[in-house]
């Protein structure tokens, strides 16, 4: 005689806000960032100047974390809720914290993904609906 073990409920995209979020969010930013490879004259991939990009600024850094983090959300939220949950909590507080550093460098030398205004604001919005998002969104459903 085999005993099967019911699988663990795993909510649709639609039930869990996690998911949700990770792959809107990953989807604009990883199209805002492929079309960062399309800016002209972005210049070093670490510098103080960049390519306008809209209102946004891009260098080749700058575009590189954009890839990098919007196909890891989309990844994460495509798997379920606990790696739509983890990776949009990291890719939140990476966000958050370049928001601000954004604001902190500005106009220095120390700026070396040439970030404005633009760019912090962005930032800030995605990363922070990422992280209240994984803090407080999901409800177990029973």
């Amino acid at each position: 005689m085999t005993s099967t073990t019911p699988a663990a409920y795993e909510p649709t995209i639609r039930e869990s806000p996690n998911r949700a979020a990770a792959l809107t969010i990953g989807t604009i930013v990883l199209l805002v960032g492929a079309c960062g490879f399309l800016a002209e004259n972005m210049g070093p991939f670490f510098g103080t100047t960049g390519a306008a990009l809209g209102f946004l600024n891009v260098t080749p850094a700058l575009v590189v974390i954009w890839v990098l983090s919007g196909a890891g959300l989309i990844i994460a939220g495509a798997s379920g809720r606990g790696p739509a949950r983890s990776i949009a909590t990291v890719v939140g507080l990476l966000f958050v914290v370049l928001g601000v550093a954004g604001f902190l460098v500005r106009d220095t030398e120390a700026n070396l993904l040439a970030l404005n205004l633009g760019d912090d604001i962005v930032h800030l919005v995605a990363g922070g609906i990422l992280l209240l998002t994984a803090i407080g969104a999901e409800r177990r459903r029973r």
